[in-house]
């Protein structure tokens, strides 16, 4: 793949690249529901863990930082190729989307 190392650069390192790089709310609410069932159910040493419970919950915390770098990645790669303009056409088509629905 072309530019494979300098994109991994970016991958490993986007929080350092951006300003005012944070997790975004959706995150952190993933990753609190996280801690909070595994506090009550996994270190307790509860026997019945539901499963279905617990997968939900890893999937998500999973979607919301695969979703969060995905943003940032993207912001970033306008932002390289002085087009961040095109964020807010690509913004507008989803939201149009979304209201398609």
């Amino acid at each position: 793949m072309k530019n494979e190392k300098t994109l991994d650069k970016i991958y490993s390192h986007i929080d350092q690249l951006i300003d005012g790089y944070a997790d975004l709310s959706e995150t952190r609410e993933a990753d609190k529901k996280f801690w909070e069932y595994a506090e009550k159910n996994i270190f307790q040493g509860n026997q019945y863990l539901k499963e279905r419970e617990l997968e939900a919950i890893l999937y998500d915390i999973a979607y919301f930082n695969e979703r969060q770098g995905f943003m940032y990645g993207f912001n970033y790669a306008l932002e390289l190729i002085g087009r961040p303009e095109l964020l807010d056409n690509v913004r507008k088509s989803i939201e149009s989307a979304d209201t398609n629905r």
